[in-house]
C-alpha cells in the first residue's frame, strides 16, 4: 500500500469517540486549521447551510450544565454545530432538506483533521437542543445539531476494535 495511503487508513483507525481529556489548551494554529476544515467542507449545491459557534472553557459554566458526562465539561473546545434550513439544498423528488447532511459531512471532515491533529473529539447529540439555543442566544429559525467536545484525550489514540455489524449485513450489490 502506498504511504499516503497507509496513513490515511491508519488515522481512521485511531480516530474514536473521546469522553475524557487533559487539562491542556488546544494549540490555536491546530484550532485554525479545524476551523478551515468545516469552512470548506462539501455541501449539496454548495449552500453551506451552517453555523459553528465556538466555545473554549473560560466562560462555559452554563453550557456545560447540558452534559451528562463530567469528562465533556473538561474539554478544552466545544463546537456547537448548527443547521439552517431555509438555507440548505431540498431535493426535489422527495423534498428532503439537506442542511443536517451537510452539518454531518462537514463535523465529520473535521473529526477526520483533529484525529490527525492528536486531538480527540466526541459529536455530543445526548443535550437539549432548546437549552443549548437559550444559553447561546441562536436564532429560533437555526437548528442545533450537536456538539463537538475537543481536546487531548486522557488515553492514547490507538487502535480500538469495536462490534461492528459484518458487510454482508450493510453491503448490497447490485439490488437490496
Amino acid at each position: 500500500m502506498d504511504e499516503k495511503l497507509r496513513i490515511f487508513y491508519e488515522l481512521y483507525d485511531r480516530r474514536r469517540s473521546i469522553r475524557e481529556y487533559l487539562d491542556r489548551e488546544v494549540e490555536r494554529d491546530k484550532l485554525a486549521r479545524l476551523l478551515t476544515i468545516l469552512r470548506r467542507a462539501q455541501s449539496a449545491a454548495n449552500r453551506q447551510p451552517w453555523h459553528f459557534i465556538v466555545v473554549e472553557k473560560e466562560g462555559r459554566e452554563e453550557l456545560n450544565e447540558v452534559f451528562t458526562k463530567e469528562g465533556f465539561r473538561k474539554a478544552p473546545v466545544v463546537i456547537v454545530a448548527c443547521a439552517e434550513p431555509g438555507q440548505a439544498w431540498v431535493r426535489k423528488t422527495d423534498h428532503r432538506n439537506y442542511a443536517w447532511v451537510d452539518v454531518a459531512i462537514a463535523v465529520t471532515e473535521m473529526i477526520g483533521a483533529a484525529t490527525a491533529e492528536g486531538l480527540g473529539t466526541c459529536w455530543v447529540a445526548a443535550i437539549d437542543p432548546e437549552r443549548v439555543k437559550r444559553i447561546l442566544k441562536i436564532p429560533p429559525h437555526i437548528d442545533v445539531v450537536g456538539i463537538i467536545t475537543i481536546g487531548y484525550p486522557v488515553k492514547e489514540l490507538v487502535r480500538e476494535e469495536k462490534n461492528r455489524k459484518p458487510l454482508e449485513e450493510i453491503i448490497h450489490y447490485g439490488r437490496w
